[in-house]
């Protein structure tokens, strides 16, 4: 069978568990999500800024026109509306990115574990990272990477393990890996 990166797979290992699959399409959702957050958090913003301006000319029609506390109220509100769109929201934006950048890592690294040369790994120091994900802990791993052809030699990688696999992701422990055959050094641990 190909992979992406044009290598066939022929160690033998068994393929990567149904988990990775339907993490995949987890992962896929998820950035699908975020996407439509992005476009409509875009769409708020010039709204926000084109109401806003809206609010402040038409209060100042009525000030004009000797409406006061109409036009204040308008300038109040077109004010809020301009301030929102240019202060608050680009935070929010920048958490939005924040959470893309993740997502797309964390399905970066799934994709590899579905489609990386197989090989074989022992875990020699694992960490957690403080982050969770759907409940699951993520670690860091300094794993010892075994392959025939490739040698042994050490890579470090996150790992989201589900909680019922905790016990298995201990130092000295023996894991599947597949490794980026373009960069060997990446390499995901087969959950």
């Amino acid at each position: 069978m190909n992979n992406p990166y044009g290598q066939q797979q022929n160690s033998g290992l068994p393929p990567a568990p149904n988990h990775a699959n339907q993490m995949n399409a987890r992962y896929g959702r998820a950035q699908k999500a975020l996407a439509g957050a992005g476009a409509q958090m875009k769409i708020l913003r010039f709204g926000l800024l084109g109401g806003g301006g809206v609010a402040i000319v038409v209060g100042i029609v009525l000030l004009v026109l000797g409406n006061i506390s109409a036009a204040l109220s308008l300038l109040i509100a077109g004010v809020v509306m301009v301030a929102v769109a240019l202060f608050v929201l680009p935070q929010f934006s920048g958490m939005l990115g924040q959470a893309t950048a993740t997502v797309n890592a964390l399905a970066q690294k799934n994709q590899l574990a579905l489609t990386g040369i197989p090989a074989q790994g022992r875990l020699m120091q694992v960490q957690q990272t403080g982050r969770m994900v759907n409940d699951n802990p993520e670690i860091q791993a300094l794993v010892e990477v075994h392959h025939p052809t490739m040698g042994v030699y050490q890579a470090q990688t996150n790992v989201v393990v589900p909680q019922i696999a905790i016990p298995q992701f201990q130092p000295d422990a023996h894991v599947q890996v597949r490794i980026n055959p373009n960069v060997p050094q990446d390499i995901a641990v087969v959950v």
